[in-house]
């Protein structure tokens, strides 16, 4: 824990400025409770679901979050000098796109369902879409790097060195009594275990060994993306700044989640982000992950326990 400790002062004596704080945390909390009154996020996005425009929406949904942070950054700490960097705006702009399309891409559900029976169709489009989403993050990333970055000698942030594991499994145990005490509201419940309901047509036990290993692989695509190319990848160019951007775009990715879920997003991506930049490595944050997400959906599980595995 004295290793995370240490990050987290190095990184705010690096990176903290009480106006940008302030404002990016106004920016989350104002977006987030008018997403929670209103789902203004969701209706946005429902407009184009079935249209090729969605990828766009995504565009447009995630580059607010992305460059209204960027925004505050350059206006409380008058730092204009990144905003010139070409390298800056293709790399920005190929995570966003690459985010979009992880989330805009469903063509594959036409297929399903025509080539499928009807009711298994929604079991195969879950285990799809999560080996889909997990395809598009890791060749975009593998693309990048192959072309244009391979220099990056850790390959965002597959190292192990200097790595101590205890510290993360630590934090793991912080979190779950959060989470036990999170399986008791219905809007966990709602999204959890995220595996859903399969019906019963398929055998629910090897449905669901299937879905939890394609489901935390896709957590490591997505600790790579986030903290892994966004942080790492735009260190030469932010530096320490490259932290709150990327927070933003992490907190929107949530949106859909229940609104416990998206605050909790704030404090998870910030630290982990913290822990990448300074570890240069994810690893610490892919136990994190991985660890949450099968807690939810373990505590999900037993809380539906006559519901799935009667």
């Amino acid at each position: 824990m004295k290793t995370i400790v240490k990050y987290i002062r190095t990184h705010l004596k690096e990176d903290y400025n009480t106006s940008t704080y302030l404002i990016f945390i106004l920016f989350l909390s104002v977006f987030i409770s008018i997403n929670h009154a209103t789902d203004l996020a969701v209706n946005f996005l429902s407009n184009t679901i079935n249209t090729p425009l969605l990828v766009v929406s995504y565009f447009l949904f995630f580059g607010f979050a992305y460059y209204a942070t960027i925004a505050i950054i350059v206006f409380t700490k008058s730092d204009y000098s990144f905003i010139k960097s070409r390298g800056f705006w293709f790399t920005s702009i190929f995570a966003i796109l690459l985010v979009s399309l992880r989330l805009g891409f469903l063509e594959h559900y036409k297929w399903i369902y025509e080539n499928t029976a009807p009711e298994k169709a929604f079991f195969y489009i879950k285990i799809a879409t999560r080996a889909m989403r997990t395809l598009i993050f890791s060749f975009g990333i593998l693309f990048f790097y192959y072309f244009f970055e391979k220099y990056n000698t850790n390959f965002y942030g597959f190292s192990t060195k200097k790595l101590s594991w205890k510290p993360y499994f630590l934090l793991l145990l912080f979190v779950i009594p959060v989470i036990i005490i999170a399986s008791f509201q219905p809007s966990f419940l709602s999204q959890y275990p995220s595996i859903g309901y399969t019906g019963n047509t398929i055998n629910k036990m090897n449905a669901l060994a299937i879905y939890e290993a394609v489901y935390l692989l896709d957590f490591i695509s997505i600790e790579w993306f986030f903290r892994g190319f966004l942080v790492l990848s735009m260190i030469k160019i932010l530096g320490s700044k490259s932290i709150l951007p990327m927070v933003a775009l992490y907190v929107f990715f949530h949106i859909g989640k229940p609104t416990g879920e998206i605050i909790g997003s704030i404090f998870g991506g910030y630290l982990l982000g913290i822990i990448s930049l300074h570890s240069k490595s994810i690893i610490g944050g892919i136990i994190i992950h991985i660890g949450v997400a099968f807690l939810m959906d373990f505590m999900a599980i037993i809380q539906k326990l006559d519901i799935y595995y009667r």
